[in-house]
């Protein structure tokens, strides 16, 4: 593993809150002072753009066809090609927006379709599953621009998700508070076990975060218990509230971190000091993972 920090933002289910919990842990990991580039593995809707305010930007390049290489070039035959031809910083450049949130993103694009199916062409399975992780060790850390690196995942296992699997190692889980949602924690961490024990792959579920917590309702007080009998040390320190401002946020292409702290209702102060944090948190247990 190199020397940047790197986490996947992962469960095989949709509607936990991947999206959002990539977007605002990166701001809150920029505003404790790293370098942080997201990038956006979960498909071609490109809700990670959206909710950093550049989806417009990047729907327009593809539009003009001003958009190669992207993110599933990087995984592609030809990569190494196109870094060798224009350089690595400028391949690189091609691929990053900056956000006024002051973090970078790759961001999805169509291709990440096509690229499943491509990779499922490829017979060895080191070479298959290793392609983002390539990109990542060989190219991304040879600028060293950045000092974090979070994955926004698909919400399946695919081979899209196996290359980000492998290149991030850890795993940072959001989940909603539910019975369901718990059994699918802990077949979250079975399913990591297998990668271990099949593969040789050292991916860990690093932490899991209780999302759209309802701080009125007996339920969710008790699922938390749940889940921190459960799951214990890798547990987030902070519950993400839920809150109308979050969503408002998003929709209108920024994270909490972009609203001035005075203008925040007190629900949505105590979710940013929530994510605050289980950055903090995280950028620590990641860290120790790497030593």
């Amino acid at each position: 593993m190199a020397d940047t920090v790197r986490a996947a933002v992962y469960i095989d289910k949709g509607g936990t809150g991947k999206t959002t919990s990539a977007a605002h842990l990166g701001a809150a990991l920029d505003e404790i002072g790293h370098e942080v580039l997201l990038i956006d593995l979960a498909g071609k809707q490109g809700d990670l753009a959206d909710s950093l305010g550049v989806y417009e930007e990047v729907e327009r390049d593809i539009s003009n066809e001003d958009d190669y290489p992207n993110i599933a070039t990087t995984m592609g035959n030809r990569w190494a090609d196109v870094a060798e031809m224009v350089g690595v910083k400028d391949a690189i450049d091609r691929l990053v927006y900056d956000t006024e949130s002051g973090i970078d993103i790759i961001p999805a694009h169509p291709d990440l379709d096509g690229l499943d199916a491509d990779l499922a062409n490829v017979d060895d399975v080191d070479e298959r599953y290793n392609r983002l992780r390539v990109f990542l060790d060989e190219f991304v850390e040879s600028l060293d621009r950045w000092d974090v690196i979070l994955l926004d995942m698909p919400g399946l296992a695919n081979n899209v998700t196996y290359n980000g699997l492998w290149a991030a190692e850890n795993v940072v889980t959001p989940v909603s508070m539910g019975s369901f949602e718990l059994k699918q924690a802990k077949s979250l961490q079975e399913d990591l076990e297998k990668i271990r024990s099949n593969y040789g792959q050292d991916v860990r579920l690093q932490m899991i975060i209780a999302n759209l917590y309802d701080r009125r309702t007996n339920l969710h007080s008790d699922m938390l218990s749940r889940f921190e009998d459960e799951f214990e040390t890798i547990m987030a320190p902070e519950y993400i509230v839920d809150t109308q401002q979050i969503r408002t946020a998003t929709e209108d292409g920024q994270t909490l971190f972009d609203i001035a702290n005075e203008d925040l209702l007190s629900t949505a102060q105590d979710a940013r000091d929530a994510f605050l944090a289980n950055a903090e948190a995280l950028y620590n247990r990641l860290s120790e993972a790497q030593e």
